[in-house]
């Protein structure tokens, strides 16, 4: 992907304002996401900005966790209230091979600094056969001794399906079996939407033992889903499997009043898809990256 200049990043005072528009519209929940969110500098200043919005509840993040170990206390303080952390296999080998440059021992000490400092943190393991599928009990077993929730997400076709596979897809019905085979219990669906978000979550056996699985493209919950996502660069996606976006930065830079901002997102909701066109072909995806816009 090619380098964002600095001066195509929505600037604090801009995402604040963003904010603002978007609590007063009845969002209640924001979550920072990336790339990698800790990179941006002085992010802590940012957690604590969005945080201080009239009508925002929690700010939330997406991390990769390689920062977390000094980073985890300040922004707790600063306001975040949650992490999601991408752990997609426990074996060094291949989590590097996934990673590129990722360090499994700065991750873990990242995820127990996010935990020590009271964040309530999940762990996100996109499921696929023949990489980690053996690593799914073991993934959960290191969520729970640590107090965090795994979970599970299944393989999208994002890039235009350039890295997905059919053959290597692992549905939730998969996941689930697996799971119950390896931990020797019966799974028992949750009631109620434990992280207020698209994951349904499952309880092990009659223990307080619980995983989230994330299943876009076996049991679609389009239907629910209330989420959009702003870019870093001011392009609000209504939808993380559509390219089509509206540019609030425009907008913004532009000098446009806060109504014609609120106008502008409106219509934009207005025309949101339905739901998605993902095929197990790893056709109807869109052509962005997951790693440019976040989950």
């Amino acid at each position: 992907m090619p380098a964002v200049c600095q001066s195509a990043l929505l600037r604090f005072e801009e995402i604040t304002r963003l904010v603002t528009l978007f609590a007063k519209m009845g969002v209640r929940r924001v979550r920072l996401t990336g790339g990698e969110p800790t990179i941006r500098k002085n992010i802590v200043e940012l957690v604590g900005l969005i945080s201080a919005v009239d009508g925002i509840e929690e700010v939330a993040m997406t991390s990769n966790a390689h920062l977390l170990e000094t980073m985890a206390q300040p922004l707790a303080a600063a306001g975040l209230s949650s992490v999601n952390v991408s752990l997609d296999t426990l074996d060094p080998g291949p989590f590097t091979a996934i990673t590129v440059r990722g360090d499994i021992a700065r991750v873990i000490r990242g995820i127990e600094a996010a935990v020590a400092a009271g964040l309530r943190v999940s762990t996100n393991a996109v499921a696929i056969k023949g990489l980690n599928d053996h690593d799914l009990a073991s993934l959960c077993q290191f969520a729970w001794e640590r107090g965090a929730m795994p979970r599970f997400i299944e393989h999208m076709p994002m890039s235009g399906g350039d890295a997905f596979a059919s053959q290597d897809h692992l549905s939730a019905t998969e996941i689930r079996k697996s799971l119950a085979e390896e931990l020797g219990e019966e799974l028992h669906a949750v009631k109620g939407n434990l992280g207020r978000g698209p994951a349904q979550y499952w309880q092990v056996g009659e223990s307080d033992q619980r995983f989230g699985i994330i299943s876009a493209m076996s049991e679609h919950f389009c239907s629910t889903c209330n989420r959009v996502r702003l870019s870093a660069t001011g392009h609000l996606h209504t939808c993380l499997a559509h390219d089509d976006t509206s540019d609030l930065r425009a907008l913004l830079r532009s000098g446009a009043n806060d109504a014609v901002i609120h106008d502008a997102i409106v219509h934009a909701l207005s025309i949101k898809r339905d739901g998605h066109e993902f095929q197990l072909s790893g056709a109807g995806g869109p052509r962005k990256h997951m790693i440019s816009i976040g989950g």
